[in-house]
């Protein structure tokens, strides 16, 4: 993945009530994935040990933490602290990149 051109819309397609990802780095400490799904899917609840954020490349997802709901759409960039518990709803068909770190 390192040294290359990547277009982040085209590394995923969208599967019948499921989810498709890829992460392009995940040692442990780090990550960055892709991930697809279709309107409709939820993503349990988790927590995570590291700060995360999420971009909307395609799409409309809805994420609930600790305290509040936040609508996001094409574009759209929203950071959670580490330890934060969150939920992600798929409102339409999605497509998101996440980083953690």
């Amino acid at each position: 993945m390192f040294k290359k051109i990547i277009n982040p819309i085209e590394e995923l397609n969208y599967r019948v009530d499921g989810i498709d990802n890829k992460y392009l780095i995940n040692d442990g400490q780090r990550a960055l994935g892709l991930f697809a799904a279709t309107s409709g899917v939820v993503v349990p609840t988790q927590i995570s040990p590291q700060d995360v954020s999420f971009f909307v490349l395609e799409g409309e997802i809805e994420i609930s933490t600790d305290d509040k709901i936040f609508g996001l759409k094409k574009g759209d960039l929203l950071l959670i602290p580490k330890t934060s518990a969150f939920t992600i709803s798929f409102v339409e068909n999605s497509k998101i990149l996440t980083t953690r770190m």
